[in-house]
């Protein structure tokens, strides 16, 4: 994923604002929508895909597949997003995984994770998008 938007640094003032991420996000989106270009990069025979650390030329073939617009923010409470379990392996008929070594530990990990967040109590997000956050 690609912005559309220009690069800004981290402000110096966030080391007590745990937040200063989400309140960004939330500011940005209230001034309007916010933009990513997906950008594919087919492999080429030879390229390694069992090593994320190796990377591929940057004078690969680079298509933009499409745009993610998000143009408005929901509060965590009526979408509670602690009950999806975000594994890279549960993959659509058709799609195959890679053989990235790394995918298995981390469906093992997100497993757990999943687990673990199911028993917690579901309070609401301390991150508000209504007026004053």
């Amino acid at each position: 994923m690609a912005p559309v938007d220009e690069f800004e640094p981290e402000p110096t003032n966030t080391a007590e604002d745990k937040n200063y991420l989400f309140d960004a996000l939330i500011a940005r989106i209230r001034s309007g929508p916010a933009q990513w270009h997906l950008i594919l990069i087919p492999a080429q025979p030879g390229d390694p895909t069992n090593d994320a650390t190796i990377p591929w030329p940057d004078s690969r073939e680079h298509i933009d597949a499409g745009m993610l617009t998000v143009t408005g923010i929901e509060p965590e409470a009526p979408g509670n997003c602690r009950d999806i379990n975000f594994d890279p392996l549960v993959l659509p008929s058709g799609i195959a995984p890679s053989d990235d070594p790394l995918l298995s530990p981390r469906s093992a990990v997100y497993s757990v994770s999943f687990t673990r967040r199911a028993g917690e109590p579901k309070t609401p997000s301390a991150v508000q998008t209504g007026t004053g956050r």
